[in-house]
């Protein structure tokens, strides 16, 4: 028998920085750990550091804000090249761990009843919620409305439309008519249809949750910030000019900045395509201006600091095949109330599935979810693009 922990639970496991496929913690200062790397040589090659890019306590080892801007940029290539991952390793022995999964794989796929089954498809889909609110770009610019059993989908428009007068004698005025508005996001589903071979979980590994969340995360993710993005596309160029630029400089951030901050609208957040980053660190006033974020852990997340109170997010670091910006595209948002909301008609929902009646040696989960979506400000957004 085995114990009762799952080892797949949010409990039993954490989302950590790794230094190679072995899992050894970027945290860890050992010989697997990328060194920090600060300026360049005569030859134009990274200054390397003999401290590590992280330091125990999770923070990157920099001295100002230049070198966190840096450290930010160096932990993205090494993401990019493969040298490091994003991905959930079990605390303590990483082979007992292991060996641990496999175990409870192996019973899942033994349990004649589902119920195993059942269970590894839920807690995949609970980890997919959990990165929808945390990484998910609509989630994070965007209101979340839930409804409930039966409730209009609706979201409110707030709009000045009380008029005052200065009168000096006689005093006659319009009344100000006020209505409430209301926008009704048509709702639609995001479905995923995950299925294996029997062969295929057969040589399956204690990897196959994994994969499986990766999967999942294409399906789920990316269509809903497929959705979002090209709403803020669309919306862009209605109230605000579009900006091309060569380089992402600080003039064209505060320009951009202001054109949405012109309509009385709090400027809360941009989304940035990572390649700007280089700009960004390039250009000496923006380290004067930037406002970092020392935790590798909430740079892995997409946050990567603020300027001029500005909250950057970005892409970047997820996978490939999660990315939905285009190179060199930026988008600036009003915030989350003056943009425009999500209607929540139905959370994630996991069902395990089978197509054994259809004569196919095929197993996976049904993954559902109903929702709206409304950009409802068009002069909350606007859109940048290099040429």
């Amino acid at each position: 028998m085995h114990s009762a922990v799952n080892p797949y639970s949010a409990s039993a496991k954490r989302k950590i920085a790794v230094a190679s496929r072995s899992g050894m913690p970027i945290t860890s200062g050992g010989r697997e750990t990328p060194r920090a790397s600060f300026g360049l040589t005569r030859g134009g090659t990274p200054r390397a550091s003999g401290d590590p890019l992280v330091a125990a306590n999770g923070e990157f080892n920099a001295n100002n804000k230049q070198e966190v801007m840096q450290a930010i940029a160096t932990l993205y290539n090494l993401f990019n090249a493969g040298q490091i991952d994003t991905r959930y390793v079990d605390q303590g022995n990483e082979v007992e761990a292991r060996a641990s999964r496999a175990a409870r794989l192996e019973e899942a796929i033994a349990d004649r009843t589902g119920q195993s089954w059942q269970a590894l498809g839920e807690v995949i889909g609970d980890e997919i919620w959990q990165t929808l609110g945390r990484e998910g770009f609509c989630r994070k610019t965007m209101l979340l409305k839930p409804l409930g059993k039966g409730e209009t989908g609706r979201l409110r428009v707030r709009k000045k439309d009380v008029v005052s007068f200065f009168v000096t004698a006689n005093p006659n005025v319009i009344a100000s008519q006020v209505r409430q508005y209301y926008v009704y996001p048509p709702e639609f589903y995001i479905i995923a249809n995950i299925i294996i071979e029997d062969k295929e979980i057969e040589q399956a590994s204690g990897d196959l949750l994994d994969d499986k969340y990766q999967d999942g995360l294409e399906q789920i993710l990316v269509r809903e910030d497929n959705v979002w993005l090209r709403l803020a596309r669309e919306a862009a160029p209605t109230s605000n000019d579009l900006f091309f630029f060569n380089t992402f400089t600080p003039t064209i951030f505060s320009e951009m900045r202001t054109s949405v901050a012109r309509w009385g609208i709090p400027v809360t957040t941009a989304v940035l395509a990572f390649d700007l980053w280089n700009d960004i660190i390039a250009d000496t006033e923006f380290s004067s201006w930037f406002d970092p974020v020392s935790k590798h852990e909430i740079v892995l997340e997409g946050s990567v600091g603020s300027i001029l109170g500005v909250q950057l997010i970005t892409d970047a670091f997820r996978h490939e095949t999660l990315r939905v910006l285009s190179e060199g595209e930026v988008f600036f948002l009003g915030a989350p109330q003056t943009l425009g909301g999500i209607t929540q008609r139905k959370e994630l929902m996991t069902e395990s599935i089978n197509r054994y009646n259809q004569g196919k040696p095929e197993r996976g989960w049904f993954m559902e979810q109903i929702e709206g979506m409304s950009l409802v400000n068009d002069r909350a957004v606007i859109r940048g693009q290099r040429i």
